[in-house]
């Protein structure tokens, strides 16, 4: 095998891939990616067993063949390397590779150790863009639960229903929700949020294709497919907890809001960030207090209609809800003191945070 690839090219290419290279495995082969030169391309893939992925680039192949070869070390010697294209050779199961007068010998492995590759999924499911995928996880994605004894809230869940598409994470605690129009079958699946990082394509145009079947799924878009195993359900009954009728309705500044809660939030509890929110006519006053730090109050300006509510939120939770959201002005819907409440941009419908308050049982 030998061959020469623009630099550029396969830093960002290994970049994307080696994501998903688990930091620390007892299956050390998964360490390492399988680099194929082949016609005028050269075909990179990784996997961690559970999501597998192939990106195809162009490059310069002199003589065809594979190798098996650690993958984040070859990421490291691509980015330092400081000329515009780098050369490859395989010489007696060792890599060789020239980048200007720099000079590299990395043994591999034999390819055929690397984990068999499922086949790509037949059923198209639907298609978005690059743009669609990325708003809609990047508004969702935070709220994925860390806890992994919740296997099913670790993942996304990507839903169709009455033509539209669903995007929902949650941790049990707060509750992120984006909808977009789409006209497919009827179908739900939970997908690991790795997968979603793969999509990283600057064309926010280029078209992604989404393949659906029991216990896998299968992505293509520009030079990448990607293959991944489904989290097994069933997903909690989001649909559920969802508020519909409301006792008040809060319109605020975005950035006033975000501000102010910030400023309140510095002598709350390092532990809950547990900040009062106390709603009146046309006003908010927000509170906090900790015996070791102080107390600090604020009171901003809004557009309140509903009965007056005092309310306990994590302030955390509020201010990275804010920090996702893009319009000018916020609207909070309350419903009680201990149920939720709905977090949304003004007159946009597609994008919903629900988030539960905190039990606190008084106010000093």
């Amino acid at each position: 095998m030998e061959f020469k690839i623009k630099r550029n090219i396969l830093a960002k290419t290994l970049g994307n891939v080696v994501k998903i290279i688990p930091p620390k495995s007892t299956y050390t082969i998964l360490q390492n990616i399988i680099i194929e030169a082949k016609g005028n391309n050269l075909l990179i893939q990784a996997t961690d067993l559970d999501v597998f992925v192939k990106k195809v680039i162009p490059a310069e192949v002199k003589d065809e063949g594979r190798v098996l070869i650690p993958g984040k070390k070859l990421l490291e010697i691509t980015r330092e390397s400081s000329i515009d294209d780098i050369a490859f050779k395989l010489q007696e199961l060792k890599l060789q590779i020239v980048a200007g007068n720099a000079k590299f010998s990395i043994p591999s492995l034999d390819y055929q150790e690397f984990p068999e590759v499922p086949q790509f999924p037949e059923k198209k499911w639907f298609d978005l863009t690059v743009g669609e995928a990325q708003t809609m996880i990047e508004s969702t994605v935070f709220m994925v639960a860390k806890d992994m004894s919740r296997r099913p809230m670790n993942g996304i869940l990507m839903q169709m229903q009455d033509d539209e598409l669903r995007v929902v994470a949650t941790d049990g605690a707060r509750l992120a929700m984006h909808t977009l129009e789409k006209k497919a079958p009827k179908e739900e699946i939970i997908l690991a949020t790795k997968v979603f990082e793969l999509i990283d394509v600057d064309d926010p145009e280029e078209k992604v294709e989404l393949y659906a079947e029991e216990r896998m799924m299968g992505i293509k878009f520009a030079d990448t497919t990607v293959i991944a195993r489904l989290i097994e359900g069933p997903y909690p009954n989001y649909e559920g907890v969802i508020p519909k009728t409301f006792v008040g309705t809060c319109t605020i500044e975005r950035d006033v809001f975000e501000g102010a809660l910030k400023r309140v939030a510095l002598v709350a509890s390092p532990h809950i960030k547990n900040v009062k929110f106390d709603f009146a006519e046309n006003k908010v006053r927000l509170s906090a207090s900790s015996p070791d730090i102080g107390e600090a109050q604020e009171q901003v300006s809004c557009l309140y209609d509903g009965e007056s509510l005092g309310v306990w939120f994590n302030a955390n939770f509020i201010l990275e809800i804010l920090r996702h959201i893009s319009t000018a002005d916020v609207t909070l819907q309350l419903t009680s003191t201990s149920t939720a409440a709905l977090v949304k941009p003004k007159d946009v419908g597609n994008l919903t945070y629900l988030l539960m308050p905190l039990r606190i049982d008084s106010w000093e």
